[in-house]
């Protein structure tokens, strides 16, 4: 066992289950009142991914719960060497079970789920479970789960399965119940299979005495609630399930057979795999950059003779980030013609300042944004209140500091405050891009450097030169970025030319 797990941080107990005595550690980092839920989730971690799995599960409940909350993390005997990143958590409780279940599946899930309810405070009101292939994903989902309580309904969650139950029970990787009915009914999150699996029976049970449950709307119950998931949403093309609030709001997802899928053992293709998963969290709602793939031909065809490396990147981004828009859309481009636009397809209209109106958009542009914190939130909150739901938000903001712009150095690389702030305002969705690599940024400076040196040159001259530094600088790094960004990978080193960002509401 390793010895970080043997200090004094973690203290020591053993629970019984059918006549096995299992070692428990644990530590509990926060400890919330009564009246805040506690919530549950089983990990098992058979290799790297599984921790992905978990880590994902983790920082979802951080980013997207904003009502207090105390979260335990039961870990289930995985090996010792994948579990240590857990012990740097901040304000997660763990408890590592380190004895080998009898059998794996439902019954250790169970004895786990068991351990966390035995760890908890006694006079806990609600506790929540989950598994770790699940994340939230919209701020409220907890105020929401409690908000359909009352002195009947005393359990809510994101899924009724009525596979084992014929009058449906709730699916224990999801859902919040009284814990005092819990105890007062003296009832076990232990499965009974072949009538009750996992947390089945305590659903059962506060029926059978009489009380109700509520059970959100989802796609695996429901596939035509896919139909209502606007278009630029790509949660829409995620293939798992997903819980919506009153809103019609995606707030809960589920890949499902987690564990199988990170261990190569689920074969089913039109489920979606670990790897989606976890690129779409990562990438849409942590919104971790990605490199920016560019069409080769599209530097081919590119006319570099009045513009920059720069713009092409921010023009393209712009180009690529319309694609699921439909005809006819109104669009707001904040600056002068577009060189991409296919004219007949869209409604554009081009402004320098802040329209008056109140006229509503399907798509607004702001291409490098340069704004002090003040300023920008003000602009945010105008997109926001403009844009109509669906609708997407494209910003670029440039990496590159130019002479007398000194006072903007610390903003002008935070894409992250930029994110937060969407994120704050509402946004379901906020994608980011890295356009460019560090090769390409200092491709970047020695195109600016040429620009200089050939000012007093003749037009064609120019043309010829810059097109010469393009093909012999450029092309070949864009296509080594091509190939990291199809693999999911970061060109080494901060730099770039900028980010690209886009947001849906």
């Amino acid at each position: 066992m390793g010895k970080w797990l043997n200090n004094d941080k973690y203290s020591n107990t053993t629970f019984n289950f059918d006549g096995i005595n299992y070692e428990i550690k644990y530590t509990a980092k926060t400890k919330k009142p009564s009246e805040v839920p506690k919530i549950l989730a089983v990990s098992f971690q058979p290799n790297k991914n599984a921790s992905e799995l978990a880590r994902l599960f983790i920082d979802s409940v951080k980013k997207f719960t904003d009502t207090p909350y105390e979260l335990w993390v039961i870990d289930d005997n995985s090996p010792i060497e994948n579990l240590k990143w857990m012990d740097e958590l901040e304000d997660v409780n763990l408890a590592f079970i380190r004895t080998e279940p009898k059998e794996r599946g439902s019954y250790s899930n169970g004895i786990a789920m068991e351990v966390g309810s035995r760890l908890i405070s006694r006079d806990s009101q609600y506790i929540v479970t989950f598994h770790s292939d699940t994340v939230v994903c919209r701020r409220g989902w907890l105020k929401f789960l409690l908000s359909k309580l009352d002195g009947k309904i005393r359990a809510s969650g994101f899924r009724l399965t009525k596979e084992r139950v014929p009058e449906g029970v709730l699916h224990v990787c999801g859902y919040l119940i009284d814990f005092q009915l819990y105890k007062e009914l003296d009832l076990s999150f232990m499965p009974e299979l072949p009538a009750y699996d996992i947390g089945d029976k305590i659903i059962h049970e506060f029926l059978k005495n009489g009380y109700r449950v509520f059970a959100a709307s989802n796609t695996f119950d429901n596939s035509e609630l896919i139909e209502g998931i606007e278009e630029p949403l790509e949660i829409r093309n995620l293939n798992v399930t997903r819980a919506f609030n009153d809103k019609n709001e995606v707030v809960y997802m589920h890949l499902g057979r987690g564990i199988n899928k990170v261990e190569g053992k689920y074969k089913n293709r039109e489920k979606s795999s670990f790897e989606q998963w976890s690129e779409y969290i990562k990438g849409n709602l942590f919104s971790e950059p990605a490199l920016q793939y560019i069409d080769e031909e599209q530097i081919r065809k590119y006319n570099f003779s009045d513009s920059s490396v720069r713009e092409f990147y921010y023009l393209s981004f712009i180009k690529n980030s319309l694609d699921s828009l439909s005809e006819g859309s109104e669009i707001l481009y904040f600056g002068s013609d577009f060189k991409y636009w296919d004219d007949n397809k869209y409604n554009i209209t081009y402004m320098s300042g802040l329209p008056t109106d109140d006229k509503t958009y399907d798509c607004m542009i702001y291409p490098e944004i340069i704004e002090y914190p003040g300023r920008l939130k003000t602009l945010i909150k105008y997109f926001y209140e403009r844009l109509n739901t669906g609708g997407i938000l494209i910003l670029s903001n440039p990496f590159i500091l130019r002479e007398g712009e000194k006072e903007h150095y610390d903003f002008r690389y935070s894409y992250k405050w930029i994110c937060d702030q969407l994120w704050e305002y509402g946004f379901r969705e906020v994608r980011v891009v890295k356009q460019g690599s560090a090769d390409i940024l200092i491709s970047l400076l020695d195109y600016e450097k040429l620009n200089s040196e050939i000012r007093n040159l003749g037009r064609k001259q120019k043309i010829a030169i810059k097109n010469k530094f393009i093909r012999k600088n450029v092309l070949g790094k864009v296509r080594k970025d091509n190939k990291l960004a199809l693999k999911g990978l970061i060109n080494s080193g901060i730099g770039t030319t900028g980010f690209g960002i886009r947001a849906v509401k």
